[in-house]
Order: C-alpha cells, then structure tokens, then sequence
C-alpha cells in the first residue's frame, strides 16, 4: 500500500498535477546618489602613488585617484568614478575599483598622497615625480585617458 502511495505521488508530481515548491526571490535596490559636487578654482596635480600605482589630486580637500582613464572620487564609504576630476560621478562598487584603490584603506592612501605631496611643494618646479594635472570633461577631448598604458594624459608635466 505505502509503495502504492508512493508511486502515485510520483506519477502526479511528474505530470505536473502536484504543487511545486516557490522559491523566493528578494531584490534589493539602494539608491546612493550624486556625492557633494568637487569644487576647485584649478585643475589639481595629480601625483603618482607607486605602490598603489595610481595618480592622486593634491592640493584639494577631495580624495580623488586617477587610473586607467578614469577619476575616482571617494565619500565616506563610497566609491564613485568619473571621466573628469570634477565629474560626473557614477557610483562604482568597491568590488570593481582598480588593484591598487581596493588594497589599501582610505586613511594609507591618504599617508601616501601626504608622504608625496611634501616632496611636491619642497620641490616645487624642479619635482621630478611622474605627475599631470587634472583634466575637467569640458577642458580636452581626450578627458585624460591613458591611451592603455595606466599613466593619466592631459596637461603634462611628468617623467616616465
């Protein structure tokens, strides 16, 4: 009798006849929008970092990198890319930022960016680290891509 049972339901739940378990899906969505615009009268330096590997703005009360043809702005615990040191900004998971921005926390990449910048204003005209200044998206077409290499283009003054 009990295999008789069992036969049957597998009968039905093979025709379709039987209900079938719902999964249920759940879908998150947040919103973190635009961060505080980056005001600042002058294009910044942007000074090499080497062991992160990416350019950093000095000079500005921002945390803003450049790598592989992109800014990234950080806020808070939000990451944001754009094509010009001022923006746009698009929201970027920390997940998808370059090697050298994930490895570090905030707070080492801004030792780096001061430990680099002192050397920066002793030096002045004379600096002889790999360095350009940023670019707006409205000041050159080129919107300081690195054309495949990882250095940033734009208004140089660097040694490579």
């Amino acid at each position: 009798m009990t295999r008789r049972i069992a036969l049957m339901t597998l009968l039905l739940a093979l025709t379709g006849f039987l209900p079938t378990q719902a999964h249920a899906q759940v879908s998150v969505n947040v919103n973190i929008g635009a961060p505080p615009p980056v005001i600042v009268q002058a294009p910044p330096p942007m000074l090499f970092l080497q062991d992160p590997g990416v350019y950093v703005a000095v000079g500005i009360p921002y945390d803003v990198f450049f790598f592989g043809g992109r800014y990234y702005y950080v806020q808070g615990n939000h990451w944001f890319w754009g094509p010009g040191y001022a923006g746009p900004w698009t929201y970027v998971e920390y997940r998808t930022l370059p090697p050298g921005l994930r490895k570090y926390k905030v707070v080492k990449l801004r030792e780096y960016r001061e430990r680099e910048y002192k050397v920066y204003r002793v030096q002045g005209a004379s600096f002889r680290g790999e360095h350009f200044y940023a670019v707006r998206v409205d000041d050159d077409d080129d919107h300081g891509h690195d054309h495949g290499n990882g250095r940033g283009r734009g208004h140089h003054k660097d040694k490579h």
